[in-house]
């Protein structure tokens, strides 16, 4: 039985998502303590320069936003107004040790939910505008105060011809104000407005869900790879006909048969989905590969162990595992550990010097820029 967490308000990982997820937000005062996982702006300026993030600047004027995209310079954000502005910048779990350790805590929900930590910055009256999110997030205020106002029955209309989502009309039914350590769960849909009541740091933690019209998209793009139709239509019979444009029966026909003769399995729709789920965004990068001898990587086993890349997916189900969009089998005598290596993201070279399958597995993965290795 999971034990009740304090930055769960009290709740059990259980009974947070019974009550509360995708259900109704929830308000936990003073949830975290602040820790490692703190940043001031110029540590936020300088990590957002990394490939792995993206950066974006939102400056309200009246009721009109102005957004700008990054990388910005400290001399930059340095020549902004005093107010009404805020700096978003996505993904710093990718390049933050401590918004990693963040992360640590919300898994007890699966990581094929999880999408990243997202950082904002905000002078006093920044904002982004009413909105909603289509996903789940955790608003976790890191320093300062905001306040907050949230409504749960609304129209979804946005306005039109503007970068920002804001919405047409917005009622709020409910405020508060956050302070530092303050977490706002919000279900998917639910709208929000945040305005920063002094400089601070709001910290999103975001979950993803597949759009099942994308997943419709890339299950066709799937089974093209997978599956092949040879031949070419024939019609050695044709007769001459006065209704050239018709589409002719044959012809049809042929198709029909065609088109039916594709089928998918279990397996074909599990090995899509773990593909699907690992891909990685466009823009994060792997560690660069690693050049270690497979000699030097076997002698060092006992002294190292290898964790999984911060931008890398790693899922598993059945006999199938899943990395940055790749399925592949393991084997029934590794399966227990691999299980526990996923979970974990963690492995002792230890526990793989006997299993020729992991450690070829995470030689190759070294060799990819998926694992790092740390001495221990």
């Amino acid at each position: 039985m999971m034990k009740q967490k304090t930055y769960l308000g009290g709740l059990s990982p259980n009974q947070f998502l019974q009550r509360h997820w995708q259900k109704t937000p929830l308000l936990i005062p003073g949830a975290l303590k602040p820790t490692d996982w703190i940043l001031n702006l110029n540590e936020l300026i300088e990590l957002s320069q990394s490939p792995d993030c993206s950066t974006r600047l939102i400056i309200q004027k009246g009721s009109n936003y102005q957004v700008t995209y990054g990388p910005f310079t400290k001399s930059e954000i340095a020549e902004l107004p005093d107010k009404n502005w805020t700096l978003l910048v996505q993904g710093i779990n990718h390049v933050h040790t401590g918004a990693r350790k963040l992360l640590e805590l919300f898994s007890f929900i699966p990581f094929a939910r999880l999408d990243d930590i997202m950082v904002s910055y905000a002078a006093p009256g920044g904002n982004v505008g009413p909105h909603f999110d289509s996903y789940d997030v955790f608003l976790l205020q890191g320093s300062g105060s905001r306040k907050w106002q949230v409504s749960g029955s609304h129209s979804l209309d946005l306005i039109p011809n503007q970068e920002l989502r804001i919405l047409k009309s917005f009622v709020p039914e409910g405020q508060c104000e956050v302070t530092a350590g303050d977490i706002l769960y919000l279900p998917p849909n639910f709208s929000h407005y945040g305005v920063a009541l002094e400089p601070c740091f709001t910290y999103s933690i975001g979950f993803i869900a597949p759009i099942f019209d994308h997943v419709k998209s890339e299950f066709l793009h799937y089974l093209d790879a997978e599956f092949e139709l040879p031949g070419i239509f024939q019609d050695p019979t044709r007769k001459a006909t006065d209704q050239p444009g018709l589409i002719p029966e044959d012809l049809l026909q042929a198709v029909t048969e065609q088109v039916s003769r594709i089928k998918w399995t279990k397996n074909n729709i599990l090995k899509f989905t773990g593909e699907f789920l690992t891909q990685s965004a466009a823009n994060y990068q792997s560690l660069p590969p690693n050049s270690l001898s497979k000699k030097k990587f076997l002698s060092q086993l006992s002294s190292t162990s290898y964790k999984i890349e911060s931008t890398v997916k790693f899922l598993y189900r059945e006999q199938f595992g899943f990395i940055s969009g790749y399925a592949f089998k393991i084997p029934t005598s590794s399966q227990s550990i691999f299980r526990q290596f996923a979970n974990t993201r963690l492995i002792h070279g230890h526990t793989i010097q006997s299993d020729s399958f992991l450690a070829e597995t995470i030689f190759g993965w070294l060799s990819q820029g998926y694992v790092r290795s740390i001495k221990t």
